[in-house]
């Protein structure tokens, strides 16, 4: 019998390179700026996935939705994962994934919603500040992940050794998996810094 982290580490990378196991609807049309499909009937009704810029200060409202972005001081790329019309209660495993431009995992996110969360606001309230959102009187859950893409994690990336260099400018995915069976696939392009027109000039 296999010890217990050669199994996890073997299903880790099967979730990474094939979404373990097919996924639960067609994959959405490469343009979409945000991207949904129908939930198993025993699950909920439908799922969603965007990507946008930065949030505004004054209200609240979630800006540059869109599927390009740049490396900027202090900008993160944020992902948004919803679930509506859940079945009340629903326990929950999650994994929201970005991928770089030669296939490799930077980041995940995962994360697990047990029965009981649903009930007790404690419960709820510490899951909101992991930007986690569960809201029992729609049935609905939203999950929110950031990736950072300041110039500075060209710096950081050099003092690791190369193979585990993962930030890059270049085409990423996002994918969202759903009790490790992909559910939603979005993706954007991480573009380089733009040219001081004035130092240049």
């Amino acid at each position: 019998m296999r010890p217990r982290w050669i199994a996890a580490l073997t299903a880790l990378a099967a979730l990474t390179v094939a979404g373990c196991g097919g996924n639960y609807g067609p994959t959405p049309p490469a343009g979409a700026d945000t991207v949904s499909v129908a939930l198993p009937g025993d699950v909920g009704r439908a799922a969603r996935l965007y990507l946008y810029r930065i949030t505004s200060g004054k209200t609240g409202e979630r800006l540059g939705v869109g599927r390009s972005f740049r490396v900027e001081e202090g900008r993160q790329v944020r992902a948004v994962l919803q679930l509506e019309d859940l079945v009340p209660e629903r326990a929950l495993h999650i994994h929201l994934m970005w991928i770089n431009p030669e296939g490799k995992a930077a980041y995940t996110k995962e994360v697990q919603i047990r029965p009981d969360d649903w009930r007790h606001d404690d419960r709820r309230r510490a899951l909101a500040d992991g930007m986690i959102i569960l809201d029992p009187q729609r049935n609905a859950f939203e999950l929110e992940s950031r990736y950072g893409v300041s110039p500075e994690r060209f710096e950081e990336e050099m003092i690791k050794p190369e193979d585990r260099r993962t930030f890059k400018t270049g085409h990423w995915l996002v994918r969202a998996y759903l009790f490790r069976k992909l559910l939603l696939e979005t993706s954007f392009d991480l573009l380089p810094m733009e040219a001081d027109g004035a130092a240049s000039g």
